[in-house]
């Protein structure tokens, strides 16, 4: 439907000079290796990010006893939310966390709008639990959205189609686009759920209650970028290092400095307070940053704040947000979406995976067991025509 591949993997090389991952920019261990491996086989550079975050407080790196409360805060929190999980006891993150004492916001932050780009009260204590822990991250020079874009140069692929509706009712597979009606003996659909909840997609006749609920439920949160330039690497920081702070409420944030090595600064911004910065003025998104920065670091520092820009996922119109976590109640219904459907429907996209949800490597490996499930669906239906 848009002008390039890559959905919520995009990258811009115009705004700063240098390659900005727009959307996805870090590719986590387990599921990076597939990836990793064929885009240094087409030429890409990838190197491994930096292996911990570091913690600021008040301008200064944490004493060794202050990020030790700090882990192990976070860490509390996310060994509660996780044993709820895998006891099966679906409920709100928030609910079943114990309390976590000063750093407890920042915990909050952390494990909700950082991790699932919802605050915790709309996140699924099952889901959370399921998720594959992410062990390390690479990162690729030329960026994610170069790498998919390089990855797809020898595909055929029509640009700027929007598929209306998918009709299942007929012996093939029926789908109306803004450009004609194509058919098919199968089809993948690699779109988030909130396309299809939003209508912009119908599927027909209608899909059963355990498809529908599992795309009504499984919903896309807020999570941005706020990115501006920092030059001469004022605060002594290395290339790709993630900042936490303390956080003082909801309108927390992480930050991620000198990316690549450059002068390019990051902050993430998820849950509530990255749709509430969806919705407001580009001129709000910049007296953040630097109210931010001089929260953090001083004025001195916020003055030397650059160019800014700002991500708006939950309004790009064929995304509607970032990525996906299952609401509470709703921690099971995964399952669904890596099913074949009517005998004709796959799923894709990392809603459509268990475990890497939320990532581009679940994206991928979704991907790649759909189109398994479509050759096993062509290939059932050849060797049908040929026995007859």
């Amino acid at each position: 439907a848009t002008d390039r591949v890559g959905g919520r993997a995009r990258t811009d090389t115009e705004l700063f000079g240098r390659p900005f991952d727009m959307g996805a920019g870090w590719l986590y261990r387990p599921g990076a290796a597939p990836l990793a491996a064929l885009g240094r086989s087409a030429g890409l550079d990838f190197y491994d990010g930096p292996s911990s975050a570091r913690l600021y407080l008040q301008g200064k790196e944490a004493s060794d006893a202050q990020y030790e409360d700090f882990v192990g805060t976070v860490r509390r929190a996310e060994r509660a939310i996780i044993a709820a999980g895998d006891a099966g006891r679906d409920l709100p993150a928030a609910q079943v966390l114990p309390d976590l004492g000063p750093f407890g916001p920042s915990a909050h932050f952390i494990a909700g709008p950082f991790t699932c780009a919802k605050d915790l009260k709309e996140v699924s204590s099952v889901d959370f639990s399921r998720a594959a822990e992410r062990d390390g991250v690479v990162f690729c020079r030329q960026g994610l959205g170069t790498l998919l874009e390089k990855l797809a140069a020898p595909l055929s692929v029509r640009h700027g189609v929007e598929v209306r509706s998918i009709d299942l009712s007929g012996r093939r597979v029926s789908l109306k686009t803004d450009h004609g009606t194509l058919t098919a003996r199968v089809v993948i659909l690699a779109v988030p759920p909130s396309i299809i909840t939003s209508g912009k997609l119908r599927i027909l006749p209608g899909l059963v209650p355990r498809y529908r609920d599992a795309i009504a439920r499984i919903t896309l949160g807020a999570y941005d970028h706020i990115a501006f330039t920092l030059e001469g690497n004022p605060l002594e920081l290395g290339a790709d290092e993630l900042i936490h702070f303390r956080a003082q409420g909801p309108r927390a944030y992480a930050l991620v400095a000198r990316m690549g090595g450059s002068d390019l600064y990051s902050l993430e911004v998820g849950g509530p307070l990255a749709a509430q910065l969806a919705g407001s003025k580009t001129a709000d998104a910049v007296a953040f940053v630097k109210e931010a920065l001089a929260r953090e670091f001083g004025s001195a520092i916020a003055a030397k704040a650059g160019r800014i820009y700002r991500t708006n996922w939950t309004k790009a119109p064929f995304a509607l947000g970032a990525f996906s976590c299952a609401l509470p109640g709703a921690g099971n219904l995964r399952r669904a979406l890596t099913e074949l459907v009517s005998g004709r429907l796959l799923f894709a996209g990392e809603h459509a995976h268990e475990t890497l949800w939320g990532t581009l490597g679940g994206a991928w490996a979704s991907g790649t067991r759909a189109a398994d499930q479509a050759i096993g669906v062509i290939a059932g239906a050849t060797g049908a025509q040929q026995g007859q």
